[in-house]
């Protein structure tokens, strides 16, 4: 229970001065006090009934242990519950639940409310901005208010939706003798009186005392269905002489329910905000095909392609050496001879021809750079299997399958397998001038190159672990997307793995709210500093509009720069936090359904009627909204006539009218 209602059962306890008489049979008993929703009850004073005394109250967990005899009466109460009673019969446990006396009275209509003989005026809960006022008078009548009483009135928003209360300010009205009494068992400290903040001089005169209250508190959520409790007490220095509940208001006064207006959501698209494109350092490898004369060992640069190949090989090297962004690591060379002739000679070339290019390579790399270059170097005689295919290749498949008969009788002998094909008599003529191709050498270079990556390869790396992706991948994966659940995957895996990555983040919001689920948090770490882009604070405020805070978007408007889209959030923002006249001045020109609301929100009853009969009697929202003026105006017929037909139009507003404080007594 809130902390003014605790201190004041608190105070119960401690106007008690005389010290309790404790004999020998006492017993210590203890318990918990829940209410019939199950939730512990604090502040609730337990009385013993035989001795009148006050002998405790629970604490913020609803438990209580006191001292009394063990065949004991004693009473449980609290404002808001009915009392309870029970015979304590020697136990030293006694849980209790109270009942509601507040949902009790949940039917009552309040037109003029009586407590005892307090009367209270018709009272409303009116909604501006974030905050809901309670403003209501009410009468003490003489009779009430002995000299040694003490008057407290508790007044409450309660949530019915959610089943929750917030206590507004107490009124705390003393009788002339209480109060004096009270200074005196305080040592004329007032102050330890803890609900001594509260307290009012009373003004009572034969006719009795009218008090004016208003009083405000915060609430995000203004959909839900509220109502005003108030809890009564009179006491005097000893007990609680009565307690009672009533329900003062049910509804919400909250014309700007219906106002409409259009700020859309907006991605980040300028540049400076587009993640630049970023180096990633990648493998590669590159070949050569360079071909030796017959039984030489030296690369035959005479020959037009050799000459272009190792042109190619050159420039290469040294691109891949000059450009600091690359780094070539490893080099493997493979020196390749030609089958014809004996096995072992060819061997032995095919070493030389390995040595004399791997020689031919390093001449034009750099010192610096072969002192950390990996380079492996092999060498092999080809077989006659190429022959075979370049012999297909050509469509002459009798003279290759002929060949194949060979290499398949002598399978483990090239000597064998050229000593039979060099008598075939197409030898010289067809198979020659294949070899020529056969003798070769080919190299392998590893690099690693720091460059932009392609958009497969960005895809590819996303694949494998998407962590490893820039800021400008993601982008790139962005750009990709094919709809808006993939969008929101990779946006939220972005901002996983850079939190700071605004552009995520702010199109991240901006999906949320097309989709109607705005959220509040995704933005807050980039509401900071200056130069907050406007499409950040727009969607922000769109979000915290959405979620009822209207002070937070008010505040965040206040940041924009100066533009036309920026004036008119701020003149929404504005609308929505309370400041009705600024408003008002932006859209009066605009006249429709949105002027009418100001008017209402501002209590220009007269002048919201004459400019809602200008508006077509074509929409439920106009005659729901000609219904509360009517109402307001006592026009009650037309009032009834109007929320009917509404109604009937769209039966969705009635969940809107029950808790429309507005039209409720009107269903």
């Amino acid at each position: 229970m809130n902390k003014i209602i605790k201190i004041f059962f608190l105070l119960v306890t401690l106007i008690v001065m005389t010290p309790i008489e404790l004999y020998a049979q006492n017993i210590r008993v203890s318990g918990v006090v829940r209410g019939n929703n199950g939730e512990r009850v604090a502040g609730v004073s337990i009385t013993d009934l035989g001795r009148q005394r006050v002998l405790g109250i629970t604490d913020d967990d609803g438990k209580y242990s006191i001292v009394l005899a063990p065949n004991a009466t004693i009473s449980f109460t609290c404002m808001g519950y009915s009392e309870k009673k029970e015979k304590v019969k020697g136990r030293v446990t006694i849980d209790v639940e109270l009942q509601s006396t507040a949902k009790e009275m949940d039917e009552i209509t309040v037109t003029a409310s009586l407590v005892g003989n307090v009367v209270f005026e018709p009272s409303e809960i009116e909604i501006v901005g974030n905050y809901f006022h309670l403003r209501t008078r009410f009468k003490v009548p003489k009779e009430i208010m002995a000299l040694d009483h003490r008057l407290v009135v508790q007044p409450t928003i309660y949530n019915v939706t959610r089943n929750s209360t917030m206590f507004l300010r107490p009124v705390v009205s003393d009788g002339r003798e209480y109060l004096l009494t009270q200074e005196r068992m305080y040592g004329f400290d007032i102050a330890r009186d803890t609900l001594s903040p509260y307290i009012q001089k009373s003004e009572m005169s034969r006719q009795g005392e009218i008090i004016a209250y208003h009083d405000s508190v915060y609430i995000e959520n203004n959909r839900d269905d509220y109502r005003s409790d108030v809890f009564l007490s009179v006491e005097d220095y000893h007990k609680i002489i009565r307690v009672d509940t009533m329900v003062i208001a049910k509804g919400t006064v909250n014309p700007l329910r219906f106002f409409d207006y259009n700020i859309s959501a907006q991605d980040l698209t300028d540049s400076i905000y587009i993640p630049k494109p970023e180096l990633a350092l990648r493998s590669d490898k590159g070949e050569v095909h360079l071909t030796y004369l017959p039984g030489k060992s030296d690369i035959d640069e005479t020959n037009p392609n050799n000459q272009q190949e190792l042109k190619k090989l050159e420039d290469r090297i040294k691109f891949l050496e000059q450009d600091p962004d690359a780094k070539l690591q490893s080099m493997s060379i493979f020196g390749i001879s030609s089958p014809e002739g004996n096995y072992a000679k060819n061997v032995e070339l095919a070493d030389l021809r390995m040595r004399s290019a791997r020689n031919k390579i390093l001449s034009y790399i750099s010192p610096a750079t072969k002192e950390f270059l990996k380079v492996e170097s092999q060498s092999k005689v080809e077989n006659w299997l190429p022959v075979v295919e370049m012999l297909k290749q050509d469509s002459l498949i009798e003279k290759a399958n002929e060949v194949q008969e060979i290499i398949n009788k002598y399978p483990t002998s090239l000597n064998s397998q050229f000593n039979k094909i060099k008598r075939l008599s197409y030898y010289r003529s067809i198979i020659v001038p294949y070899l020529t191709k056969l003798r070769r050498v080919e190299y392998d270079f590893g690099y690693s190159l720091y460059r932009v990556l392609k958009d497969e390869e960005i895809v590819e790396m996303y694949e494998q672990n998407y962590t490893q992706l820039s800021r400008y991948d993601f982008y790139r994966m962005f750009q990709m997307a094919k709809d808006d659940v993939e969008k929101e995957t990779l946006y939220s895996q972005a901002i996983s793995v850079y939190p700071k990555f605004m552009l995520a983040a702010n199109n991240l919001a901006a999906l949320y709210i097309r989709q109607g689920r705005s959220n509040i948090d995704i933005l807050k770490p980039f509401i900071k500093g200056d130069n907050i882009p406007e499409e950040v604070l727009t969607n922000q405020i769109i979000a915290t509009l959405d979620k009822w805070q209207y002070s937070t978007a008010d505040s965040l408007a206040s940041l924009m720069p100066q533009s036309e889209t920026a004036e008119y959030v701020k003149s929404i923002t504005r609308l929505m936090n309370g400041n009705y006249q600024e408003a008002l001045s932006q859209f009066e020109g605009e006249g429709g359904l949105n002027e009418v609301l100001i008017l209402l929100a501002m209590k220009r009853n007269d002048e919201a009627w004459e400019k809602a009969q200008e508006l077509p009697d074509d929409s439920a929202r106009v005659l729901y909204v000609k219904a509360i003026i009517t109402n307001r105006l006592d026009m009650v017929v037309e009032a009834i006539d109007y929320i009917e037909t509404a109604l009937d139009m769209d039966p969705s507003l009635r969940e809107i009218a029950e808790i429309d404080a507005d039209v409720k007594d009107l269903l």
